[in-house]
């Protein structure tokens, strides 16, 4: 049986809205929370039995993809002082492997990272989606500092070993867009930076996505953004004919913006 893409979302990870670390400033994010669940709803519903999920914040490597390897993927958030908070989920080492031969045919390498706990990037998404219901396996990626068009391209390669998996697969790219939205952010203001979120918006909202690789890239840059390169990947990965874009919730209340958004999703269940 073939296998096939039946979700592609966007992703926030400020472990703020993790309960346990933002405690009560997780309600400040409760729309982001509220969207999550409904996020992990439609995965469900779309039969996913392993998820794909990209994120800024692993180990990079210069010239080469990412992907942690180990058998039982882990992560916490001692870092941010709550480390009863934990997530975990077994490694799908067959997709894994086979995302490894789609992206070596195309010239792309993807190593492994061992000895690794989950980064936050990864670790928050994955906690909503295992606090919300969904059990399966996990392919956690990383992204490299290699163009854009290698990004786009490294999708479609995901794209590829998921048709020839036989498995039902979702993918979520982790990412935040602006940290400079508010002379408070954390990355400092920018009076540019919202346009940036701007135009990601209103790129899903048209169900035109595309529009987001051409977005201005000096404006990426001043904005601050985490969430570009793997929504990069994501776009990638699309299948056209799956394509229904949908902006769940937007939001930026520490001056950095949190979306969470689908861009394509089966029309039925695998």
């Amino acid at each position: 049986m073939a296998g096939s893409l039946v979700f592609i979302g966007i992703a926030p990870h400020p472990p703020i809205m993790v309960p346990e670390v933002g405690r009560e400033s997780a309600a400040e994010v409760r729309g982001s929370i509220d969207a999550m669940r409904e996020l992990t709803a439609r995965i469900i519903a779309c039969g996913a039995e392993t998820i794909v999920i990209v994120s800024p914040h692993a180990p990079l490597e210069a010239r080469a993809f990412v992907a942690y390897g180990e058998p039982e993927l882990r992560g916490d958030f001692a870092n941010f002082r709550a480390p009863q908070a934990t997530v975990s989920a077994p490694l799908d080492t067959e997709l894994l492997d086979a995302i490894s031969s789609s992206a070596a045919e195309h010239g792309y390498q993807l190593a492994p990272l061992s000895g690794y706990e989950l980064d936050h990037g990864t670790a928050v998404p994955l906690y909503f989606l295992l606090r919300n219901g969904w059990r399966g396996r996990v392919v956690a990626l990383g992204y490299s500092f290699l163009s854009n068009e290698d990004h786009l391209r490294f999708g479609e390669c995901v794209r590829r070993a998921v048709e020839a998996s036989g498995r039902a697969v979702a993918f979520v790219a982790s990412g935040d867009l602006s940290h400079r939205l508010t002379p408070d952010a954390p990355a400092g203001h920018n009076p540019e930076a919202h346009l940036f979120d701007e135009q990601v918006v209103a790129s899903i909202s048209a169900n035109a996505p595309e529009r987001i690789v051409a977005i201005d890239q000096n404006l990426r840059r001043l904005a601050g953004e985490c969430g570009y390169r793997s929504m990069l990947v994501a776009i990638g990965a699309e299948d056209a004919s799956a394509r229904d874009c949908e902006v769940l919730h937007y939001e930026a209340p520490f001056g950095v913006g949190y979306l969470v958004a689908q861009l394509a999703r089966a029309s039925h269940n695998i």
